[in-house]
């Protein structure tokens, strides 16, 4: 993101709270940031160390070379034991005490109710989504119910079926006795 755009991005997260009133503040550092960037002006994103110190210098915020090092880890900006370079943003994070990790999921902009709709569809849609895991999970169990019951329709009805056919093995078996004995008679 360029100069303008990390300015931007942080105005609008933080318009209500604190940037209405450090908006022209921000519009100074990026305009001095472009000044400064002596490589890509206004399409720039980061100063090197040097110039980020030359930042400083022009709103009479001087830090020394350890300060500056330390500041930035502190707020989570770097890790590195050296900067190679500052984006506005990093600096921003620093002037302001503004927690890294808020700026990320600040709201971006004056649409708070277009937001809050949008949460309350998301909840519904969850809301909708959870009942229907229940009613999935009902319905997979009365499945399993259902086959487990023809299972043991199926197996009655093959005892069933094996106790008649034995029931019509020995009545003709009597049949044939009855006949061979009536024979002999």
């Amino acid at each position: 993101r360029t100069y303008k755009e990390q300015a931007v991005w942080f105005l609008n997260g933080y318009w209500e709270d604190w940037a209405k009133d450090n908006a022209e503040k921000l519009w100074d550092y990026v305009h001095k940031c472009n000044e400064l960037d002596m490589e890509k002006h206004e399409q720039g994103n980061a100063l090197d160390e040097l110039n980020a110190h030359r930042l400083l210098e022009a709103f009479d915020e001087t830090l020394t070379v350890r300060a500056m090092r330390e500041t930035l880890r502190s707020s989570g900006a770097i890790k590195e034991k050296r900067v190679k370079n500052v984006p506005l943003t990093h600096y921003l994070l620093c002037r302001y005490e503004v927690d890294w990790n808020g700026l990320v999921v600040a709201i971006q902009g004056d649409n708070k109710e277009e937001l809050d709709e949008a949460q309350r569809r998301l909840d519904e849609v969850n809301k909708a989504l959870e009942e229907s895991k229940a009613r999935d999970a009902e319905a997979a169990q009365a499945l399993q119910e259902s086959i487990a019951a023809e299972n043991e329709a199926k197996q009655r009805e093959a005892e069933a079926k094996a106790a008649a056919e034995e029931a019509k093995r020995k009545e003709d078996a009597a049949h044939a006795a009855s006949e061979e004995a009536r024979q002999k008679e």
